[in-house]
């Protein structure tokens, strides 16, 4: 899966039966309740289409858990979201920090809303996570137009790595005092030296972000004292949380990563919690596969989709659930500071995800599945594979699509 840095899935056991007997069993059933759907020309259709809107149209939440950089799946979620409009949801959470998901929320209500992505992320490189790629930004903006005057983009996620050149920015648009202001300046000019060198090397680890040393930045923390520095304030501690989660999952300490995993999961919560009210809107949330789970993920953590499950539920709502998968192709991913993304082979990474690949129709079409009718008897059915167990029980959907295709990147007009 393309993530921030890099994924360490833990081989977990139920402690009983054979995994070999639940691939059988799994796909029997799976198999016996596929449907197809049909993306055409931005419209759902054939079988699958019909249930699959009518239950993600009643819930308060709907969760999409996706594998990035894949032509096919940002298409299936414009037109899943697009049609959820009508029914309420206007509101789209995606994994990218609050500053920077502002500012595309800024650019998505113009009528050059793309054009203008790709000149944002010419002028801050690697500030936007996924949504700099042509396919993914298309389908912002296609939700933006579709949710109309009441469109909302809220960000969750730490800002991404090479990030700090905005921050900085915007802290200098603030009215901070003198001191703070000289300071300011100087991490500009340290900023513009680190991506030189990053550029230079491939190596993200030197951005600012990651390069600088903690008190270097934690310096001008002091500076922002005043109470009308406090927004500035709250963009730097920004700034040092996302450098905390990037270096402990770049750590080589044995468990950093795992710490990194939840540090992030719970900057998640932490960031979505008080945008939720009492009668709050109704939202799609769009992120990594192993983030929308009900429960545990294959990383043994509780993520947002279990927090939004749990949040609906104790209000009498609901909440949906749907996993998409190609099942292999090419995906885009990041192949170093300043250099092009490259087209990669598709490559499923957990046991569960390859048994759906495995179930998918063999004539091309895409794979609709309902993973609510293989609950009862789960623990049973999945004979003792964690990850195929936690994937029925974690997602109320699954769409397989036969072969994707690896996302463009945006050029600048």
């Amino acid at each position: 899966m393309f993530v921030r840095l890099a994924f360490l899935a833990a081989t977990l056991t139920l402690g009983f039966a054979d995994p070999a007997a639940a691939d059988t069993a799994v796909l029997d059933k799976l198999k016996a309740n596929r449907l197809a759907i049909t993306l055409d020309k931005g419209t759902l259709s054939g079988p699958g289409a019909a249930p699959l809107l009518q239950a993600s149209r009643q819930a308060q939440y709907v969760l999409l858990g996706e594998d990035h950089g894949i032509a096919e799946i940002a298409q299936f979620s414009s037109a899943y979201f697009n049609a959820l409009t009508p029914a309420g949801f206007t509101t789209l959470v995606t994994e990218n920090g609050p500053a920077v998901t502002s500012a595309l929320e800024g650019m998505l209500k113009r009528a050059d809303a793309v054009a203008a992505i790709a000149r944002f992320d010419a002028a801050y490189p690697d500030s936007i996570a996924f949504y700099n790629m042509r396919q993914e930004a298309e389908m912002l903006a296609g939700f933006a137009r579709a949710a109309g005057p009441r469109f909302q983009h809220w960000g969750i996620d730490q800002e991404f790595l090479g990030a700090a050149k905005y921050l900085i920015t915007l802290m200098l648009t603030q009215p901070v005092n003198p001191a703070a202001r000289a300071k300011l300046e100087a991490l500009r000019q340290m900023e513009a030296v680190a991506y030189q060198k990053a550029a230079a090397t491939g190596n993200p680890f030197e951005y600012l972000m990651l390069s600088a040393s903690t008190e270097e930045l934690a310096s001008l923390r002091p500076l922002l004292a005043g109470p009308k520095e406090q927004t500035a304030l709250c963009l730097l501690d920004a700034l040092l949380e996302s450098r905390a989660i990037y270096q402990k999952n770049g750590s080589q300490v044995p468990g950093d990563g795992d710490l990194s995993n939840r540090m992030r999961s719970a900057l998640f919560k932490r960031t979505l919690a008080p945008r939720l009210g009492v009668q709050e809107q109704k939202l799609v949330v769009k992120v990594g596969a192993y983030h929308a789970y009900k429960g545990n993920n294959p990383l043994n953590n509780r993520d947002i989709g279990n927090f939004l499950a749990e949040r609906a539920e104790g209000q009498g709502h609901t909440s949906l659930h749907l996993i998409v998968l190609a099942a292999k192709g090419k995906q885009l991913r990041f192949a170093g500071t300043g250099k092009p993304y490259q087209p990669v082979p598709i490559e499923l990474d957990s046991s569960a995800f390859k048994l759906l690949a495995s179930a998918g129709a063999s004539d091309g079409s895409w794979s609709l599945f309902d993973l609510r009718s293989l609950r009862p008897g789960s623990r049973k059915l999945a004979a003792g594979d964690i990850e195929v167990f936690n994937l029925i029980n974690g997602y109320d959907f699954a769409l397989i699509i036969p072969e994707g295709s690896a996302s463009a990147q945006l050029a600048t007009p």
